[in-house]
């Protein structure tokens, strides 16, 4: 912990991210960095937990007697009424305990140093204000000092190791396919990982799960009792006793540094590109007396022979603190660019009978798609693209209502697929002033048809109102999975889906952000493995959208063309749909 507590410190480094497993000191460094700099250059500081009984029954506690322990803190804090359990005053300035569950409480005040714990423990967006790292750097946006410390075990990311061509070291390979956000972090800095010396070849090397070995086919008793680390390079076993000895002279190491059988680093990192200093520290290393070669290969093989996924990556994100690779399947890149049909966006290629839209709502801006629609389902891209505005202010969803009035070549939209997940009411009202054309939708994870409809606006005998609205519910794993099959369509074959020739490449790596994974219990679940997945999202709706309209409610398919009930005709007739 001492070169991370030390670059806390470094005016050069805007963030520290630190990823490892538990039991290694992390929550302890924090509180050190918190108690040097209120001692030494007192500022605001803010830190950031991920629940609030983890602020009640942990930290507030540990900082408590961090204080009490330390004669200059503790003449320093306000007394009184003035300290409460998530905020102090010490040397005139503010300290304050936050967590991730409360916008308020991060938006409170500013801070010349942010401290977020457990950063993969809290939720993406913060009740729609966005995810908690970034609402972290906002604090600290006033002070030109300002840092943010971020530490956390990691969670799901499908990372490779490499080969450093010069030095011969093996590091984490940076990697495009992380739902992890610790590790997404990491990655963007300077990618230190701790590095212990060979006690045979005095080789330095970089400690991971991969290099322990137990013997083959051994019970998880019979790995307690013989699991040793084994010398990437010279292969020999190394006894779980000599831990504390390696750690004495391990050190850091980045990608392009080696270090001399002195324990000398050799290179220098390259972080002239990156103002953050990140650090990685296997959960082999782990100072924990409890935490022997032995216990860790003994838990891992008894979570194997389980069966339970969760229960194996619960062993290899806290007890390793490496990322859990997601078995789940997906489309490559590289096919969803083979659907380019020769046409560009805003085009409406041949065969095109229908326009549908699917939108996906963000905070910040909605995102859509919008399809057209020919026989048996094949479909072509005509246009995406985002909105931006905050979508609980009218102006975003002004710029909807226009793009939905739009034609193209002639044609308009039969259906807009609208998710309200998120900002629920604003899509309703939404909904009710297009309700010629808006569909409320809400995805469920398991539904027992494809999508069915029911009424959320009655009367008091609990009769749908006649001009009432409807909500869409749909199965988002038979929508997503649709999208994902005809992105692997057979080129050759009817029905396929088409992409216009200036598809952005953003818009690509969105589609293949999830994989779906299906459990021993036979759960489907998608598991996200990158940042965005909002086109893809966009993208079963607009599906849902069609199937919909083609599912004589709305109109009904019979070849080439789409007809339309005579009693439907008669009502659009009179603009009363």
């Amino acid at each position: 912990m001492i070169p991370i507590v030390k670059a806390c410190t470094e005016p050069c480094y805007k963030r520290v991210i630190t990823v490892m497993g538990s039991q290694m000191g992390k929550t302890a460094g924090l509180l050190n960095v918190i108690g040097q700099r209120l001692d030494d250059d007192p500022a605001p500081i803010i830190y950031i937990a991920p629940t609030k009984n983890n602020i009640d029954n942990v930290i507030e506690p540990k900082l408590t007697e961090l204080i009490k322990s330390v004669p200059s803190l503790w003449t320093k804090l306000a007394k009184g009424k003035k300290v409460t359990k998530t905020h102090k005053r010490i040397a005139g300035v503010s300290l304050r305990l936050a967590w991730a569950g409360s916008p308020t409480e991060l938006a409170s005040d500013s801070a010349v140093l942010v401290l977020v714990d457990e950063i993969d423990r809290m939720e993406d967006n913060v009740k729609g204000e966005g995810q908690v790292f970034e609402l972290a750097e906002a604090r600290t946006s006033t002070y030109a000092d300002g840092r943010v410390v971020g530490t956390s075990t990691p969670t799901l990311g499908n990372v490779d190791t490499f080969v450093h061509p010069v030095t011969g070291l093996e590091h984490w390979a940076v990697s495009d396919t992380i739902a992890s956000p610790i590790w997404r972090l990491w990655q963007e800095g300077s990618r230190h990982e701790w590095a212990w010396p060979c006690l045979y070849c005095k080789s330095y090397f970089i400690p991971r799960f991969k290099q322990l070995w137990w013997p083959e086919k051994a019970t998880p008793d019979e790995a307690r009792l013989t699991a040793k680390l084994q010398c990437p390079h010279c292969q020999q076993l190394i006894d779980d006793r000599y831990k504390p000895q390696l750690n004495a002279k391990g050190c850091f190491i980045a990608p392009g540094q080696s270090v001399d059988e002195q324990g000398n680093i050799l290179g220098e990192a390259d972080t002239s590109k990156t103002d953050t200093a990140s650090f990685w520290v296997s959960g082999i290393c782990s100072f924990s007396p409890k935490k022997t070669f032995g216990f860790l290969a003994k838990k891992f093989l008894a979570a194997v022979k389980s069966g339970e996924p969760e229960r194996i990556q619960g062993v290899i994100n806290t007890d390793f603190g490496e990322c859990f690779k997601v078995g789940g399947d997906a489309p490559e890149c590289s096919a969803v660019l083979e659907r380019k049909k020769g046409y560009l966006q805003g085009q409406i290629p041949q065969g095109v009978n229908l326009l549908t839209a699917g939108v996906d709502v963000q905070k910040n801006r909605l995102v859509y798609v919008i399809r057209g629609w020919g026989a048996q389902y094949e479909s072509w891209l005509i246009e995406y693209g985002e909105l931006w505005g905050e979508t609980d202010q009218p102006a975003v969803w002004q710029l909807l209502s226009e793009l939905i009035s739009k034609q193209w070549q002639g044609l308009s939209l039969s259906r807009v697929a609208i998710d309200s997940g998120y900002q629920t009411q604003s899509v309703y009202q939404f909904c009710r002033q297009h309700k010629h054309i808006a569909l409320a939708t809400k995805g469920h994870d398991s539904l027992d048809k494809p999508f069915k409809k029911s009424d959320i606006e009655v009367n008091v005998r609990g009769k749908p109102l006649k001009h009432g609205l409807s909500l869409w519910h749909f199965n988002t794993d038979q929508m997503k999975s649709w999208v994902h099959s005809r992105i692997e369509w057979p080129l050759d074959q009817a029905g396929g889906w088409w992409l216009p020739e200036d598809i952005s490449e953003d818009y690509c790596q969105q589609l293949i952000a999830e994989q779906r994974s299906v459990k021993p219990s036979g759960k489907v679940v998608w598991v996200k493995v990158k940042t965005h997945n909002h086109y893809l999202d966009a993208e079963a709706l607009a599906y849902l959208a069609v199937r919909i309209v083609s599912s004589g409610r709305e109109f009904v398919m019979e070849g080439q063309n789409y007809v339309m009930p005579r009693k439907q005709r008669r009502v659009i007739s009179r603009g009363v749909i």
